[in-house]
């Protein structure tokens, strides 16, 4: 649902209900969040929740645009040049610079749909289509672009194990021969 509403009642409502999903993401699964526990902590009762969400997965799309809207706007030109390093690089100082929140949901497997969401978001704007149009198999090369968290995933995961410019110039020239392999001619 989008909110555009001037009330500052509504916007500290919206603002409580944000702060309070926020907080139980950084210490819980998605699956183990209930409307009722985000409610107790936004200091609001279920109906005001619902004037404003039906559902908690609205609340999820709402926050899945914004990040969509906050990584193409880091990754758009990169894309459009089908600059592979460039897109790694964007992404992966997006990822590094991002709060607590944003790097939770997009690199903790507990929060894996929501990253395949952002994914598929971001993939199917016009600023990846030329990637996609210029291979035999789609599909694949968005499987193979997913591979991109994975690294950085995997690099927090293992503490950080070498500088971020060193982690990107490596996940670049990987994935780029690999890519440039399947272009068609």
């Amino acid at each position: 649902m989008e909110h555009t509403s001037q009330d500052l009642r509504v916007r500290r409502t919206l603002k409580a209900i944000r702060s309070a999903f926020y907080e139980l993401v950084l210490t819980k699964s998605y699956s183990d969040i209930s409307i009722t526990e985000l409610t107790d902590l936004a200091d609001i009762n279920r109906k005001t929740f619902y004037l404003h969400y039906s559902s908690l997965d609205d609340l999820v799309q709402e926050v899945e645009q914004e990040i969509t809207e906050s990584i193409l706007d880091k990754i758009r030109e990169s894309a459009e040049q089908m600059d592979v390093a460039g897109c790694v690089s964007c992404f992966y100082h997006y990822l590094d610079e991002c709060d607590d929140v944003q790097q939770k949901l997009l690199c903790d497997p507990h929060y894996h749909f929501f990253y395949e969401d952002v994914t598929d978001a971001v993939l199917k704007t016009g600023a990846f289509r030329p990637f996609f149009d210029r291979t035999r198999h789609p599909d694949i090369v968005r499987s193979y672009s997913i591979s991109i968290t994975f690294i950085y995933r995997n690099w927090l995961k293992t503490g950080r194990p070498i500088p971020l410019e060193e982690l990107i110039s490596y996940a670049s020239v990987l994935i780029s021969r690999g890519y440039s392999g399947i272009l068609e001619p």
